[in-house]
């Protein structure tokens, strides 16, 4: 198969590095477990579903010899609005009460916990950590005396267990009361696993979305601010399970710091109010003397964070959506949140709610921009190939339908950027705040080379139009649904296939982006797979082209084909100017249903330097390149 690709080199255009971004949320195990690298699950006794014999969930019970009695006491706490165990011994008989918590995951290295605790009268209280084999990590006794005190605790592991248990013990008669215990290894970044933390770093997020996505509509930042140990747990009104907020504001914005990241806040629009909306600004941004700003100052940030980027409503169309409007109820909605907040810092970018960005219509998007106006900077589309694919379909069918679906989304992206443009609101950008294949069942098919090559797609179309865009953010950051960009487990990480891509383009280092003409053989497709319409004229090769910061010409060519490897040539549209030698990097496998694994991490990138012949390149069949022109 033969293709060409020529490059004009008048008109170029600043790359907005904000294409590279991600996107975290409170969803399955993105955050907690996935990021948050705290051992212990219910951590402050108030998940109390299943209460047995006094002890709430993940807890159990312990003791031998000794008379007691356990219960949630919701008087005696050291959170805003939650319980402690309370443990009463009430005979002791050279036994002990206790509670403990099994199934943690403890590895070689350093581990440093805490136990919250208070007691009618000294007692001695033990700090028990073993495994089902009989191995002791930890054995450490405390006197604990009168009111709530922190008791802090670290050991060194020489083993690795799936069966460790940490155990708290009251050794004598009388009533103790524990709260707020904590269990991390000493190596992670300000709570992160390190390993995480370094996969995230190795691929320079440029803005990080936070708290969602669906889970933001029932998120009230205030939750996740001041004194970890004492923020309220709370259900996890859309995604189902808990959430003890130890990530909240805070700790997103270190992490962000630490990244080196933007950080892009999506704020409570469908229980929340604009009131709410308004203080979470004033936390953020405003100065120490305003009483918010004061509040941050008091949690120890005395400068402003300046937070840019504000996401008013997340899918607000969509029934599944907590807050659903329809299009002239969430613009009226929107506009009470705009006033609101613009008057605590008139300097941010307000970023409404799209229309839904699978869909062709432009009428959610026409009907809000009449009333909105101008008091909008930017409209988010979120962009998810394939979804549930319903019926029975050939797997090639669905890998070129995926593949090729990139074509419709930027017909989308470019039919919404006019939309609002037309309503009278010419500099209005647009933002892909979510995007990636979404099987949304656990096929973990979002991992495979095939969602690897949708998404290279998707960042050539972003490079393309990268004028019209203010952001995009690949869903998700870290584990989430299957797709997540890095796999975490029990703080080991690898780099889905998607990764290496991501690592490939934002690593690059681009500066400006230069028009292209390709010319490919196309395909079509027949049949509706998914939310994928029949498409027809789908280029096997795509491109994009960009200068780096060092000048150079950088190529990103993506075949689509199963079957054959494409002979790219490449030209230059200035007469007598040549291409003679490149540094490809190719991304590729066996198949298109491969992906990586924690062991075997096969699909990365792979460098070599050619010489061209007559400006050709060979390009492997479903494939992603990035080709370096070189001098």
């Amino acid at each position: 198969m033969k293709a060409e690709i020529t490059i004009k080199e008048g008109n170029k255009r600043p790359v907005n590095p904000l294409i590279f971004g991600h996107f975290i949320e409170y969803m399955r195990d993105c955050i907690d477990e996935g990021m948050w690298a705290q051992l212990l699950k219910n951590r402050s006794f108030e998940i109390s579903e299943h209460v047995k014999d006094g002890v709430p969930d993940f807890w159990h019970r312990t003791g031998v010899k000794d008379a007691f009695h356990f219960e949630q006491d919701w008087d005696h706490t050291i959170s805003r609005e939650g319980c402690s165990l309370k443990i009463t011994d009430r005979n002791h008989y050279d036994g002990y009460a206790g509670t403990a918590q099994t199934g943690l995951c403890i590895q070689n290295g350093r581990y440093e916990g805490y136990v919250w605790m208070k007691s009618e009268q000294e007692v001695p209280v033990s700090i028990e950590i073993y495994d089902k084999e009989g191995r002791e990590f930890l054995s450490k006794t405390i006197s604990v005396n009168g009111e709530w005190k922190k008791y802090c605790f670290d050991f060194r592991s020489a083993a690795v267990t799936y069966t460790g248990t940490m155990e708290i013990r009251l050794k004598a008669a009388g009533t103790l009361w524990v709260d707020g215990c904590s269990l991390m290894p000493s190596d992670t970044v300000d709570g992160i696993w390190r390993e995480v933390f370094e996969r995230i770093k190795n691929i320079s997020p440029a803005v990080i979305r936070f708290p969602g996505g669906c889970f933001a509509d029932c998120y009230h930042w205030e939750d996740g601010i001041g004194e970890r140990d004492t923020r309220p747990v709370r259900k996890n009104g859309h995604w189902g399970g808990y959430e003890d907020n130890s990530f909240g504001m805070d700790e997103y914005m270190e992490f962000c710091r630490k990244i080196g990241c933007e950080p892009m806040i999506c704020v409570n629009f469908g229980s929340g109010t604009a009131e709410e909306a308004a203080n979470w600004v004033e936390y953020c941004n405003g100065l120490a003397d305003t009483p918010y700003g004061r509040l941050r100052a008091a949690h120890g940030h005395p400068e402003p964070w300046n937070i840019k980027y504000w996401d008013i409503g997340n899918e607000t169309f969509g029934d599944w959506e907590i807050g659903h409007l329809d299009a002239s109820g969430y613009a009226v909605k929107y506009l009470s949140f705009y006033e609101a907040m613009k008057e605590k810092d008139p300097t941010i970018t307000f970023m409404v709610c799209g229309g839904d960005g699978d869909s062709t219509s432009q009428e959610w998007n026409r009907k809000i921009s009449e009333i909105i106006g101008d008091k909008m900077d930017v409209v988010c589309l979120h962009m998810y190939s394939q979804k549930e694919i319903q019926g029975e379909h050939d797997s090639r069918d669905i890998y070129y339908a995926t593949a090729g679906s990139v074509k419709k989304y930027e017909g989308i992206l470019n039919d919404s950027c006019e939309t609002i443009r037309k309503s009278g609101n010419p500099a209005a950008m647009a933002a892909v705040t979510e995007y990636n294949v979404g099987t949304i069942i656990d096929s973990y098919r979002e991992q495979t080379l095939e969602a690897a090559i949708f998404n290279a797609g998707m960042l050539n179309m972003f490079l393309r139009n990268t004028d019209k865009l203010a952001m995009c953010n690949l869903s998700d950051l870290v584990n989430g649904w299957p797709g997540g960009c890095i796999v975490s487990k029990d703080g080991h990480a690898f780099g889905t296939a998607t990764y290496h891509v991501m690592s490939m383009y934002s690593g690059s280092r681009l500066k400006e982006v230069l028009d292209i003409d390709v010319f490919s053989p196309t395909y079509s497709t027949s049949e509706q797979i998914g939310n994928i319409e029949p498409l027809s004229g789908v280029p096997y090769v795509d491109g994009a082209a960009c200068l780096d910061e060092n000048g150079n010409t950088v190529i990103f060519a993506l075949n689509r084909s199963c079957d054959q490897e494409a002979v790219l040539e490449i030209k230059y549209e200035t007469p007598n100017k040549t291409v003679e030698k490149a540094e490809i990097t190719t991304i590729t496998s066996e198949k298109t249903s491969d992906m990586n694994t924690l062991p075997d991490e096969s699909i990365v990138p792979a460098a070599r330097i050619m010489q061209t012949q007559s400006g050709r390149v060979t390009l492997a069949k479903h494939s992603i390149n990035r080709i370096v022109l070189l001098p």
